[in-house]
């Protein structure tokens, strides 16, 4: 088992363990941390009926008995605050006694880990909560970093905050059971590490994409640890993404968002964000920010993931709106991530809007309005 350390400040350091078909040995794991008593475990339907049993097991086995599953349907569309509420209902109906010391798992991909955090950060003014994802999204995004929260009358992500897990419990063996096409959609944010920050794990993705489907486990640690140790490595140094530093995370994500948004969540995440990925890279390269050779790289390699590069399933108007509502603006100014180079980014605020309107035009399909 693998084991990459956040070091973030405040007594609130974490460490992410990784390994193959360790899910069984969970409960013996989270015990020495001593995060409760009663545990208040989110998943969805359709992970809780593939691996809460299990996990229900290996928790009743360390002496966790007092155990409340809550289910959240599958789909971005359900990050919102009706599901917000539902859970809160549900989980203070379930401390029934001011005695019981809750802690939230989180069983399950991008929407459970986001939500069951959101809760955690807000319930009795916070209590812990343990990560176990089971995408490729949530393994190399956003199960880790502390930032949790739902979405908002269509914009991504705008009710939240920073609040960091106690454990992040990654069992590698869960992806078998992903479908090809959120498999790819994970894939998006590893190929965002390799662009930002480590350009030999986007020259692995290139020459090794048939073994990531395949699921070889020298590839999937390689490509899963790389991406824990950079983004561990971007939050101990910007938790809260206040010195420009976790912001080039967000490459790709501003234009991506807003056509993830406008779509309905038609688009999975990383499909999105392939999207966005190519739109801002057209943008940089108008500007003179990004090599025209590079971006075609880029773009190619997304191809052959098998993401999408061309927007079908929303209108313009509706991918600037979300666009001009975006979390990230700054006193009204737009800020965009650039990657000037392979592992090398640069904020740029204020772009002009037409530049961003005709990287997005460019790749509309011709059946768009």
């Amino acid at each position: 088992m693998k084991n990459i350390h956040v070091n973030v400040d405040g007594g609130r350091a974490y460490d992410i363990l990784i390994g193959h078909n360790i899910l069984g040995d969970i409960g013996s794991t989270i015990k020495p941390l001593n995060p409760g008593t009663s545990i208040f475990l989110i998943t969805s339907p359709r992970i809780g009926g593939l691996y809460a049993n299990q996990l229900v097991a290996s928790l009743n086995r360390a002496g966790y008995t007092d155990i409340r599953i809550h289910k959240i349907p599958d789909g971005e569309k359900y990050k919102d605050f009706n599901s917000y509420r539902k859970c809160w209902t549900t989980l203070f109906d379930f401390n029934d006694d001011e005695e019981k010391k809750i802690f939230v798992v989180n069983l399950g991909g991008g929407v459970v880990g986001d939500l069951g955090g959101h809760l955690a950060a807000t319930y009795r003014r916070g209590i812990d909560y343990i990560q176990v994802p089971t995408t490729l999204l949530a393994f190399v995004d956003c199960g880790i970093g502390g930032k949790v929260g739902h979405n908002f009358n269509g914009v991504k992500n705008i009710v939240g905050s920073f609040y960091q897990p106690k454990m992040v419990y990654a069992d590698l063996n869960l992806l078998k059971t992903l479908s090809k096409r959120e498999m790819k959609s994970g894939l998006a944010e590893v190929v965002k590490y390799g662009i930002i920050s480590q350009p030999s794990l986007f020259e692995l993705i290139e020459n090794h994409l048939n073994e990531i489907f395949a699921l070889d486990e020298k590839i999937i640690d390689k490509i899963t640890a790389d991406s824990y140790r950079i983004k561990a490595d971007i939050v101990a140094k910007d938790e809260y993404d206040t010195k420009g530093i976790r912001a080039t995370l967000n490459y790709g994500h501003t234009i991506g968002h807003a056509i993830e948004a406008a779509s309905k969540y038609a688009y999975r995440h990383g499909e999105a964000i392939s999207i966005g990925m190519v739109c801002v890279n057209d943008v940089a390269v108008a500007m003179g920010k990004m090599d025209k050779n590079m971006a075609a790289r880029i773009e190619n390699l997304l191809v052959k993931i098998g993401l999408p590069t061309s927007i079908r399933k929303c209108n313009l108007s509706e991918i600037m709106g979300y666009f001009m509502r975006d979390k990230k603006f700054v006193n009204g100014k737009n800020r965009l991530i650039f990657a000037t180079d392979f592992g090398k980014t640069e904020i740029v605020e204020e772009v002009p809007m037409d530049l961003i309107k005709a990287a997005i035009k460019k790749h509309y399909e011709v059946t768009n309005p």
